[in-house]
Parts: structure tokens; sequence; C-alpha cells
């Protein structure tokens, strides 16, 4: 029989054992009164808004919370699951929190108990992570997609807003020339000047119309930027006129004085091609294709600045010419895969390797992807270039598993043609097949802008791919309009975080920030995280700071033959 006595202390023992418990919890806990008025809390609540115990009891729910609904409200039609409100510290500083409530009877009397749990590094990394989608981080400049967004936001307001607007493609001149000389980290180095120089000629463009013009300046990748100029007033005229200065602008502040890579001063110039709204059309797509006409007859014809006209070809002539020895290249095999390692940070070992697409010209000599990928994209010819890589990428992984080289994983790229094709789980049974190879020797990578074209098709396309044992992953993440929602959804085994994030990162705390973002989000979805781009020490020491595991760059080396790469890498294991 339990005496009174020993009752009294068994439920002082349990309410130490439950004060215990919650002082553990890393989410506060708040009980209120049936008028609202604080009469208990945790360690973690305390902590959470800098409130003594003494000083949190008797506050009011309205001072602890802004929420449209009173605390009669809440208590009254209390919800299972969690609301986002803002919370309100001591210091009056507001986080953003997400409570859930309870009611119970204490003693006779009913009170409302609140879990609290801190959501600013989620509202923080999401913020990041919105804002990585719409900038390209290199220039900190809108990035493509964004572009897109702003035309496309400007040309639905149009009738309304009695405004025009012009189209602007720029490329710097001769640039490639210069960053093969100077390298790719002084090449970043100028571009990020030619984006504030844009920027400036930009302002000073609005301040000469007397503020009648608006301009918003992007870079869509490489040396490539664009520029919308939009204008108050119907006269088609006025606008080309207007554009015109505002491009002289932006081409003369470009110009204004000598870049420099370290003490070697450099001139560097751009053209231009424009095209307007509504005479040369009336959709992004449309108008970004014949600015970009005009820029090529700018640039072919010597020209600073060309407005788009009828008689302009979409396509250059070079560009006949490069298709015709494209489909020369295809029949004669003169693609070539080139090779470039992908590491462990940690300790340096060799886990992978991209193989990347070179065209051995019989002319030109070894052609990088950027001086045929675009014409073969056209030409549609781009999916059988990717077929191409894979017959002769599984064929040398098998010379490799025959003499006894390290058991690694190789990745190759697939472009939207042949993703769309259907075709791409046949073919690479077809290949696996043909050189007698596992599919966990595989892996394929789709860029992210190409994955979200179409995400419902890529996910059964891809999720078929996966499930044979061939891994996926996203290329370039963050360069396109990956929708968070769909993460979850995607199948895929690995995430790539494009080079205009790592390269120079120790020097730019702001990207490390969004970096560190990045890799918590795969590494929470439980994909393997892989930076590309790296070129130095300093950039791997924050990464493996940041508790990336994998990497790949010219600090480990370039992409190279299967002949270098066997000397290298592939020696028998």
């Amino acid at each position: 029989m339990t005496t009174p006595v020993e009752k009294n202390e068994a439920i002082v023992t349990l309410e130490r054992q439950m004060r215990a418990i919650l002082d553990v919890s890393a989410d506060g806990i708040i009980t209120f009164d049936t008028l609202g008025f604080v009469v208990g809390s945790n360690l973690s609540a305390q902590r959470l808004f800098q409130y003594s115990p003494v000083e949190l009891v008797g506050l009011g729910f309205s001072a602890l919370f802004e929420t449209t609904d009173s605390f009669d409200q809440i208590n009254a039609g209390m919800l299972d699951e969690a609301i986002r409100v803002t919370a309100v510290r001591a210091d009056g500083k507001r986080f953003p929190v997400d409570v859930r409530y309870r009611s119970f009877e204490s003693g006779g009397e009913s009170r409302l108990v609140g879990s609290i749990h801190d959501v600013s590094a989620e509202e923080e990394s999401r913020a990041q992570l919105h804002q990585m989608e719409r900038l390209d981080h290199l220039t900190r400049l809108s990035n493509r997609s964004f572009f897109q967004e702003t035309i496309e936001s400007y040309l639905q307001g149009v009738d309304e807003t009695q405004q025009q607007l012009g189209i602007v493609m720029i490329d710097l001149n001769r640039f490639k020339r210069i960053n093969e000389s100077i390298g790719h980290s002084a090449g970043d180095e100028v571009l990020r000047t030619v984006a504030q120089r844009l920027e400036s000629g930009a302002t000073q463009a609005v301040k000469a119309s007397g503020g009648k013009l608006t301009i918003k300046v992007a870079r869509l990748g490489g040396d490539e930027f664009a520029v919308v100029v939009v204008r108050i007033g119907q006269d088609d005229a006025l606008l080309q006129v207007d554009v015109n200065a505002a491009v002289d602008h932006l081409l003369a502040e470009l110009a204004r004085t000598a870049f420099f890579a370290g003490d070697t001063p450099m001139w560097i110039t751009g053209s231009a091609g424009i095209a307007l709204h509504p005479r040369n059309g009336r959709d992004y797509s449309t108008l970004l294709k014949k600015a970009d006409a005009a820029l090529h007859h700018a640039k072919s014809s010597s020209s600073e600045v060309d407005f788009y006209r009828d008689d302009m070809q979409l396509t250059p002539s070079f560009y006949l010419k490069t298709e015709v020895d494209l489909y020369a290249a295809l029949l004669e095999q003169q693609f070539v895969p080139y090779f470039q390692p992908r590491v462990n940070l940690e300790d340096g070992r060799l886990v992978g390797a991209e193989a990347l697409v070179r065209w051995q010209h019989p002319n030109k000599g070894l052609l990088s992807p950027g001086d045929f990928l675009p014409v073969a994209k056209t030409a549609g010819l781009i999916s059988r270039i990717d077929l191409q890589m894979l017959e002769l990428t599984c064929r040398q992984i098998a010379y490799w598993r025959h003499t006894g080289a390290p058991d690694i994983v190789f990745s190759i790229n697939v472009s939207e043609q042949l993703l769309k094709s259907g075709r791409l789980l046949s073919e690479i049974e077809r290949a696996l097949g043909a050189h007698g190879l596992e599919a966990s020797c595989l892996e394929v990578e789709i860029n992210e802008e190409v994955l979200m074209e179409d995400v419902v098709s890529a996910i059964e396309e891809l999720q078929a791919v996966r499930e044979r044992g061939v891994k996926v992953s996203i290329d370039d993440f963050g360069t396109g309009r990956t929708a968070l929602r769909w993460l979850h959804d995607l199948p895929v085994d690995i995430m790539k975080i494009d080079q205009s994030f790592i390269l120079d990162l120790a020097n730019h705390p702001e990207t490390q920030a969004v970096v560190k973002s990045v890799i918590q989000l795969g590494q929470g979805l439980g994909l393997e995280v892989v930076a590309e781009g790296i070129e130095s020490s300093e950039d791997e020491a924050v990464l493996k700071a940041l508790h990336c595991v994998t990497g790949q760059g010219y600090y480990y080396a370039k992409p190279m033959s299967a002949t270098e790469f066997t000397e290298r890498f592939m020696k028998r294991a």
C-alpha cells in the first residue's frame, strides 16, 4: 500500500524527470495559461527567446509571436501539423519558427503547450538556393534562366504598361585567345570586371535617358552577355535610337581602360546584336535568336553593333561548313574520348573519371566541345555524337578491365536529344553487352537545364536506367533552375556542383556559404556531391572543410587522351 508521502515523492520525482527531459529537448517548449500568458518554459525556449525563466513567466502570447491568429483562435482550433510563424526575441529580433500546440489539464486548470522549432537556418539555406537559381555566381549578374523570366515578365505587360523593349547580345572579341593565354582563373577575373563595367554602362545609359529606360544585364555563359533595354513609349523609331544609345554606353564603358591580368594590360572590346520588340518578334526565344543572328553578322562583318534585319540568316555561313564536317567526323570516327579523373578529396585516391568528347579535326587539330557542340545541337547530330562516345568509352573501359587496371566508374554526358529519344536505356544495354561490361562501371551525366525541360519524362527514362544498375548524376548543378520540390523525386545518385561556384572559392566567403548549402542539401538527400573545377589547393581545402568528399578539376589533371590516362592512372591494380 502506497502512503500519501510516498505518492507525493513519486510525483516530485516524476516531475523532475519530466523537467530534465524537457530541458534536453532541442526545441523550445512554452506553456500558456487560458489567457495566453506564459506559466512555464524549458531551457531551449529560454535560449531561443533570450529571456531568463523568470522574465518569460507572465509574458503574453503576442509578445513572443507575430501571427494573424489570436491566442484564443489557436487555443480553440489546434492543428496536428506545425504552423510557421514569426517569433520575437527579447532584443526585438524576429526569426521564423514552426510551432505545434497541444492542450492538457494541470491541477484542474487548462494549459496550452507549444513546441517551437527554429527554422532560421532552413530559411536561410532556401534563400541562398533561390538566389543561386537566379544569379550567375561568377559575376553576380542574372543568369540565363532568370534573364528569360525577366524578359517574359516584361513581355506579358508591355501592352498594359505602354512599354517597348530591345534585347541585346554582347560577345567579347578575341576572349577565347586571351583566356587561353592568361589562364582560366585570370580569365574569370576579367569576366567579373566586364560584368562590373557593363553594369556601370547601364547606369550611365539610364541616367543619360532621363530615367525613361530600364536596363538589366545578364551573363548567359562563357563570354556571352545579354541586356534588355525597356523604354516607356510606343514609338518604334525612338526605341531604336534609345537602344542604340544605350549599347554605345555599354561598349564604351567596356573599352574605357585596359584590363589587367596581374601586371599584364589587355584591351577587350565587344560586339553587339540587337532585336526589337515587336518589330523582330513577340516572344523571348525569337527575340534572342534574332539578337544572336545580328551579333554573328556584326562579328563577321567587323561591325561593332548590328540591328537584326530579315535578310540576316539565323545561322552564319560557317555553321553550314561545320555541319558538313560533323557528318564526315561521324562517318570517319574523328571524335575521341578524353578522360578527366575524379578523386577522393581526403586522400587523393582515384574514384572515377569523366569521358569528355574531343574532335580530332583533320585540318584544325583537336577541338573542344564549345567549338562544335552548338552546331551539332542545331543540326540534330548531338545524339549521334553521344552514341559514338558511349561506344568508344565502353570499348576503352573493356580494354582497361582486360589489362587489370583499377576498377573505377566512368561517366558519359547525355544530351537532351538522346534523353528524349527513348533510346537511352537500349543503347546503354547494347554497348555494355557488346563489350561484356557490368552496368556498375557506367554513370550518365544529365545537365541540370536538360533535366528540367521535361522533368516527368526525364524521371521515367532515368529511373529505368538507374534500375538497370547505371548511376545517374545531375551535371552543372546551380546553373539552371532545378526546382527544389523535384529533388526528392529525381532518380539521381550524384550531384555535381558547377565549376563557376568552385573557381577561386577560397577568396569568396559569400560563395562558400552557397556551396555549403548545396553540399548539405545533396548529402541530406543521400547523394554523392562532386565539386567540379577545382584548380588550387586553397579551394580544395575549403571544400574539405565543407565536408565535400569528391572532386575533379585541373588541380588534379586536365582531360587527357586514353593513352596518357593509362600511363598516369590505369596501371595494373
